[in-house]
């Protein structure tokens, strides 16, 4: 069972701005940590500001996945006044912040300044077992501000409220308690759940793998699609001429596995092997060997396993 390292951006610092040059030049900054860097997008209302000889924006690594982010602007006229906005985003979610620059109150923009707090995990989520497993609870906390809508998926599917699954989001002051809860648990339960908060300051997401030991879980009759239950690793020969990505899959019947590299299927030879291994009862290893590691190697790698209930897809990037 293993939880995503990295993590949504947070400001640490909303915009703040300040004047040089006797106000000829205006600087708006921002303090945000994130894992990994943050691609940075800085608007005036809706419109995406792009550098120019007037406009300079910066981003630098001043502590441990903390970033100052900086946009200037040279020679301001009145024309620049309006509501800035800064976008922050990484794969694991993105957050925003706005700032109003005003030179007279008919500047006033219709859009209000966003306050409040963009979504957090104050909790990375965690699993609970009840009624002897056949009950799990995941559960996890967030900040946020305004109230965010919380949304739980398994193996990249949204998870919806039924006779098995219930979903619950209890508010204690500007944080929020956030929970998935599954009953008559059986072993295609198994595999990455994602959660995702979001309001309009920004989103967040965390992931965490369910796995079950041989024969902990019942299986469903008539058998279940496959999934994924761990996202694909690699791994390097130490001299770094080789390398194995490896992922597992649980699944019954036994799956079929297709590897695809940048949408093209790999075919097996001598320096490409591909291999599914039982790992313990119905969980699979899936293993692709690279030999003599070339540039060209570069790029996505897809695993699909498929049987006749379904078909799960992994991804990685090489």
């Amino acid at each position: 069972m293993g939880v995503a390292e990295d993590f949504a951006p947070s400001f640490t610092q909303k915009p703040q701005l300040r004047q040089e040059d006797e106000g000829n030049r205006l600087v708006f900054e921002c303090k945000i940590l994130s894992s990994p860097k943050p691609d940075i997008t800085w608007f005036r209302s809706e419109t995406q500001l792009a550098e120019n000889n007037r406009t300079v924006m910066k981003i630098q690594t001043v502590g441990t996945n903390l970033f100052l982010v900086v946009l200037e602007l040279d020679d301001v006229v009145e024309s620049d006044a309006g509501l800035y906005k800064v976008k922050a985003k990484n794969k694991m979610g993105e957050v925003a912040a706005s700032i109003n620059l005003n030179f007279s109150p008919v500047d006033e923009p219709r859009e209000k300044q966003i306050d409040g707090l963009a979504p957090t995990f104050s909790k990375k989520p965690a699993i609970r077992q009840e009624d002897d497993g056949k009950r799990l609870l995941f559960e996890c906390r967030i900040q946020a501000d305004p109230t965010p809508s919380v949304v739980w998926s398994h193996g990249g599917n949204i998870v919806k409220d039924d006779a098995r699954h219930k979903m619950k989001v209890d508010k204690d002051g500007h944080s929020y308690f956030a929970s998935l809860e599954i009953k008559n648990v059986t072993i295609e339960d198994a595999g990455k759940y994602k959660v995702t908060a979001k309001n309009e300051l920004g989103e967040s997401n965390a992931t965490i793998s369910l796995n079950f030991d041989s024969d902990e879980a019942p299986v469903p009759e008539g058998g279940f699609k496959p999934t994924f239950t761990e996202r694909p690793v690699t791994r390097q020969s130490d001299d770094g001429s080789s390398i194995t990505i490896e992922c597992r899959v649980v699944g019954d019947p036994k799956p079929t596995l297709m590897w695809y590299h940048n949408g093209k299927a790999v075919k097996e030879g001598p320096r490409k092997i591909m291999s599914l291994e039982l790992d313990q009862k119905l969980y699979y290893m899936a293993r692709l060997d690279i030999k003599n590691v070339e540039n060209t190697d570069g790029g996505e790698y897809k695993a699909v396993a498929t049987n006749k209930l379904g078909d799960a897809t992994a991804t990685i990037n090489l």
